[in-house]
Order: C-alpha cells, then sequence, then structure tokens
C-alpha cells in the first residue's frame, strides 16, 4: 500500500511540474508573441521598438537570474514546495499588472518582477521529480514534463493570434492562479525531508564557486544551453528584423513563428527522453539532437529566405532539435548533491535563459557592424553558440546511473 502511495504521489508530482513548465513557457514567449501589438496600442514609436525590445526582454531575464537564485536557495532550505507555492503566486499577480500597463516603465517592471516570480517554476520542477521517481525511469518522466510543458508555448502563440494582447497576459495570469490550486496535491521530496535532518550546509551557492569541479560542471551546463535561448530569445524575439535583412517582402507572424517552433519543441522534448532510456545515456541523447539542431539551423540561414512557408517551416524542425533542453537540466540536477540540486538546477536554467542578456546586445552590436543587416549578426551567433556547446557537452559526466542520495560538502 505504502508503494501505491509513494506511486501516486510521483505522477501527481510529474503532471504538477509538466504544467508549471506549461505556464513558464507561456509567460516566457507571451511577449515576443505580443509585443507589436502592444507597442502599437501603446503607441511606442516605431523607431524605438528594437531598443524597447531588448530593454523590456532583459528586464523579464534580469527578473529570472535574480529570482533563480532566490528560489534555488529557498528551495534547499525550506522544500521544494514552498518554490513551486511562492513562485506561481508572484507570476500571476504580476502577469495580471502587465495587462494594464500604459508606459515603457511599467511595463518592463511587470516583466522583471513576473520574470523573479517564474524562476523557480521549472527548477523546482525538475529536482522535485528526479527525487521522486526511480533512477530506471526518470528519462521517460521528465520527457512527459517537457511535452505537456512545451505546449504552453504553443498556446502562448495561438492565445496571441486570436486575443489582444491585454488578454494575453490575463489568460497568463489565470493559468498561474489555476495551477496554485492544483499543487494542494503534491507531497514534498522524500530526499529533501531526510535531509532536513541531517545538519549540513543547503542552498549555499558557496559550495559550487569554491569547488573548481563542481563551477566547471556549472559553466559547462551553462554553455551547451545556449544555442537553445539563442533560438528563443533571438531568432523568434527579432523574426521581423531577420526576416527584413534577408530581402523578404512578406514577413512571418511572430506569434505563427512561436507556435510552430514550440509544436516542434513539444515532440522535441519527449523524444530526447526516450532516446535518453533506450541508449542508458543522457549525454548521448543531447548529442544526438545537439547535431540534428544544428543541420537544421544550417537549413534556415540558407533557404528560410525564399518563402515564409520555408521560414516557419524549419522553425518547427529546429524546435524539434532543441528538444534536448529539458534533459540538459536533467542532466544538471543529477550532477550535485540534494543540498544544493534545486538551486543549482534553478540557477543553471536562469542563467541559460539569461544569455539573451549578452546574446542580444552582442546581436545589435554585429547588426551594426554589418550596416543593420540583422541576417549576418544571428547566423555569426549561432555558430559560436553551437561550438561552446559541442566542446561543453565533452566536460560532462554521464549521470543515467546515478544514484541522488547524496550532499556536496
Amino acid at each position: 500500500m505504502e508503494q501505491d502511495k509513494i506511486s501516486k504521489a510521483a505522477i501527481i508530482g510529474v503532471v504538477v511540474a509538466a504544467l508549471g513548465f506549461f505556464v513558464d513557457l507561456y509567460d516566457i514567449i507571451i511577449f515576443s508573441a505580443v509585443r507589436l501589438n502592444s507597442f502599437i496600442d501603446l503607441k511606442f514609436p516605431i523607431a524605438e521598438w528594437p531598443i524597447l525590445t531588448r530593454n523590456i526582454l532583459n528586464a523579464q531575464m534580469f527578473g529570472m537570474l535574480l529570482g533563480g537564485f532566490i528560489w534555488g536557495t529557498i528551495g534547499d532550505k525550506f522544500g521544494r514546495l514552498k518554490v513551486l507555492f511562492g513562485s506561481i503566486f508572484m507570476y500571476s499577480i504580476f502577469t495580471l499588472m502587465n495587462a494594464f500597463v500604459t508606459d515603457v516603465n511599467g511595463y518592463m517592471w511587470c516583466r522583471f518582477f513576473a520574470g523573479v516570480g517564474l524562476a523557480g517554476e521549472l527548477g523546482a520542477g525538475i529536482t522535485l521529480v528526479s527525487e521522486q521517481i526511480d533512477k530506471r525511469y526518470r528519462g521517460f518522466a521528465v520527457a512527459m514534463v517537457g511535452g505537456i510543458g512545451m505546449l504552453g508555448a504553443v498556446t502562448a502563440g495561438t492565445v496571441a493570434t486570436f486575443f489582444t494582447w491585454k488578454t494575453s497576459y490575463i489568460i497568463g495570469s489565470a493559468l498561474g492562479l489555476i495551477l496554485l490550486l492544483l499543487r494542494f496535491g503534491v507531497m514534498e521530496s522524500g530526499l529533501f525531508n531526510v535531509m532536513k535532518v541531517e545538519g549540513i550546509s543547503k542552498g549555499n551557492f558557496m559550495l559550487i564557486l569554491k569547488n573548481k569541479d563542481r563551477l566547471w560542471k556549472f559553466i559547462c551546463i551553462l554553455l551547451v544551453g545556449m544555442p537553445g535561448w539563442f533560438a528563443t530569445g533571438i531568432l523568434i524575439t527579432f523574426t521581423k528584423e531577420i526576416a527584413t535583412s534577408m530581402g523578404m517582402t512578406a514577413l512571418p507572424s511572430a506569434a505563427t513563428v512561436v507556435s510552430l517552433n514550440f509544436l516542434g519543441f513539444a515532440f522535441g522534448d519527449p523524444l530526447c527522453g526516450f532516446l535518453s532510456q533506450k541508449l542508458q545515456s543522457r549525454k548521448k541523447a543531447i548529442y544526438v539532437f545537439l547535431i540534428a539542431y544544428s543541420v537544421f539551423l544550417a537549413l534556415f540561414f540558407l533557404f528560410a529566405k525564399y518563402s515564409v512557408f520555408l521560414y516557419t517551416g524549419l522553425f518547427i524542425l529546429m524546435g524539434l532539435g532543441v528538444g534536448f533542453t529539458i534533459m540538459l537540466f536533467t542532466l544538471a540536477a543529477e550532477q550535485f548533491g540534494t543540498n544544493i540540486r534545486t538551486l543549482a538546477t534553478s540557477t543553471s536554467l536562469n542563467l541559460v535563459r539569461g544569455w539573451v542578456i549578452p546574446l542580444s546586445f552582442a546581436f545589435q552590436w554585429l547588426a551594426v557592424l554589418f550596416a543593420g543587416n540583422y541576417y549576418y549578426s544571428a547566423m555569426i551567433i549561432a555558430f559560436v553558440a553551437l561550438c561552446l556547446a559541442f566542446y561543453a557537452m565533452t566536460q560532462l559526466e554521464e549521470t543515467y546511473h546515478k544514484d541522488l542520495d547524496f550532499y556536496e560538502k
């Protein structure tokens, strides 16, 4: 009977983590999908749109960077469930407020605080699932989280197509509040409960910074994640600018690109999880998807300019290739001990998302260098990001068979 209870608790944990990832991606993508309509409605000067886009997106990313440390520390010190409740409540409030902004500053602050709130979602969810599920089935569980979660981005693109930008933010807030109610059925991680009586240092980021091996693993996780966030933060967000630089006269819709990219992502995440189980290796599965993503990205830069159909269609394939992302953060959770696992997973996840800050500055700097050609700028950044990711993968340990009942000292 006890085993049945544990099994049910684990299933509930997977479902709620998946829905948390759903809301997480909805929020991250909704700005890219509605930014043009919101800018028009708020009467922001057209000439300032690229700079405003960068600044608002970076405000959200700064919020996530800060939130990753805050919620990661809370998760390891006080429990994974504290993060799951607190983060989604904060996100829901500020996303609702975002629907009623009237100026740039209000827009930026709402995105910042929503980013802080949302930063703990996926990191805590992956940690909880990894600790509740037997190591033989972790890959399947995470695959389910990724597959369901990615539909949040597809939903964001669809909602942005059929509803106003204000309504799109209100829907995001409502989804968060509904998820908050569902979380009352989730149980705390057994490994965390055991750790509460151990008397060891918990949620201490210095355990990573002061140990060169742990720090190097942490940095490598960030580098492997760079290409995936390049697709979301640059290729999708700056679709209008890149397509224009390609010489396209009929421009693809940002909302359509979002939906198709994450539709591919929704299939890619489960496939990477299943491949990981089949190969009994996290690293081999990630390598396969990184290679596929590199090929699809090359096809995009070579052929997307010929038609809107090719441009948007290749985003489905690129989304499929980026399906290694959720497995990467499972790999991150498995690299570190229980006493810093949420912190390491949440901070690495949000620092990967934070790549959009230096990438967006580099993107615009290179575009100026190439006389306003955003196409060349994106191509150079993509090449550098992929090279760094492949190298970083060679530095990480395989964790498929790893027992997670251990601590860092």
